[in-house]
């Protein structure tokens, strides 16, 4: 079972720069198994980016191994923030549905910029967030 966090209130929103950095280490994370399974073959490449596509959608929701993620992507992990629901102010650790709409939203040609750009302004949130109605938080 998930530990309940503090209401989303009283949480402390994450920065812009560290949910930018957290991005850039996911994207690293993600298109190393492809870099690896096209050294060994070209059409094993596919494979990799199938792999990559599973952890973009879900790496907010994956299950906690040997201590580490835990509703945390590899990125969020390291820069010490967490991804939690709005009304109840818990993680979405398993929650696979909500960690894929969270990340629908970047997957759009142009809009995906516009949608990450929005974490500069006041509420911190992207459309992402909106649709699924979660916040980033400060773990």
């Amino acid at each position: 079972m998930q530990p309940v966090f503090n209401t989303p209130a009283t949480q402390v929103k994450a920065d812009p720069a560290q949910r930018f950095v957290a991005a850039l280490i996911d994207g690293f994370v993600a298109y190393v198994p492809v870099f690896l399974l096209m050294m060994i073959s070209y059409r094993l490449g596919y494979l990799g980016y199938i792999v990559l596509l599973g952890y973009h959608l879900t790496k907010d929701a994956l299950p906690e191994v040997s201590g580490f993620l835990g509703g945390q992507s590899i990125g969020k992990k390291l820069m010490k923030i967490k991804v939690i629901r709005e009304d109840t102010g818990q993680g979405i650790l398993g929650d696979y549905g909500t960690a894929i709409v969270r990340q629908v939203s970047l997957m759009i040609p142009i809009f995906g910029i516009v949608d990450a750009l929005m974490v500069l302004g006041d509420e911190r949130k992207r459309f992402g967030d909106k649709w699924a109605k979660t916040i980033v938080v400060k773990a």
